[in-house]
């Protein structure tokens, strides 16, 4: 054995040359993992973004439904129309009836 063998940080397994996780546990013998630090910010951006979509969203439809009468056109009596009748025009085509 070389005394100058690498060691897992974890189980202290002996690890060959090269090799990068422990086969004993599983652990990360020669790379390091960090930790993701910004996540915050972009989920905070895209919350941000989506709640201002949805006030955008609500305040059109607000304004496209908008379908209240003014108070003058609502009390105004509707006018109703001349009641005319005339005779109904004569056909001109000829009809016959046979017995």
């Amino acid at each position: 054995m070389t005394t100058d063998a690498a060691r897992c940080p974890r189980c202290a397994a002996e690890l060959r040359a090269g090799q990068d996780w422990c086969l004993e546990c599983g652990a990360a013998a020669r790379t390091r993992l960090v930790r993701a630090t910004a996540w915050r910010v972009p989920v905070a951006a895209v919350a941000v973004v989506v709640v201002l979509a949805g006030a955008a969203a609500a305040f059109a439809f607000v304004r496209l439904a908008d379908t209240d009468i003014p108070a003058t056109q609502a009390t105004a009596p509707a006018a109703a129309p001349p009641a005319t009748t005339t005779a109904p025009a004569p056909s001109p085509f000829k009809t016959t009836t046979q017995p």
